[in-house]
């Protein structure tokens, strides 16, 4: 549901395993309720509205096959979260995604050392239902435009705050 926490679906007597021997479960608290309204919600236009389930899988299709129609590297993924995998750093990777929000309006999450290996990045975009076609073609070129830095070593030039200094 794109909140905090996780759901699993499953047999009974996996989801009792899982409940009751996954540390993390040991302890936890509860979903805020804020945040379980808005799943409520989430789940109530999921059931009356499914053309948005479509819209959303259109969008990220014409996401994926635009990235892919561009050269970059999408791997092999059957979620609409769309991972774009690059090489660099992560001063680059912070310059780049930073360069999207500020002078494209595009954000994006990051994915760096230590949770990838050093000199890879991965940038995940999360097209939703409301994206229009526009909005994708903005973003082909954006990432198209900010790739071209990357491969250019303009962002390594950026200084970025060491993060032991700050």
């Amino acid at each position: 549901m794109a909140s905090i926490g996780a759901f699993i679906a499953g047999e009974r007597n996996i989801i009792d395993y899982i409940r009751y021997n996954i540390r993390s479960q040991i302890f936890a608290k509860s979903l805020p309720m804020p945040l379980v309204l808005g799943n409520l919600k989430r789940l109530e236009l999921l059931r009356n509205h499914p053309e948005l389930k479509d819209k959303l899988w259109k969008n990220a299709l014409n996401l994926q096959q635009g990235l892919k129609a561009k050269g970059f590297d999408v791997g092999n993924t059957d979620s609409v979260v769309t991972p774009v995998y690059l090489e660099g750093g992560i001063p680059e990777a912070t310059a780049m995604v930073t360069d999207l929000r500020e002078n494209f309006g595009i954000f994006c999450s990051i994915v760096v050392y230590p949770v990838i290996p050093k000199g890879h990045i991965i940038y995940r975009l999360i097209p939703t239902a409301v994206h229009t076609d526009e909005d994708i073609r903005k973003t082909l070129e954006a990432l198209e435009a900010t790739k071209k830095k990357l491969d250019a070593g303009i962002y390594k030039q950026e200084t970025i705050p060491d993060m032991a200094e700050a």
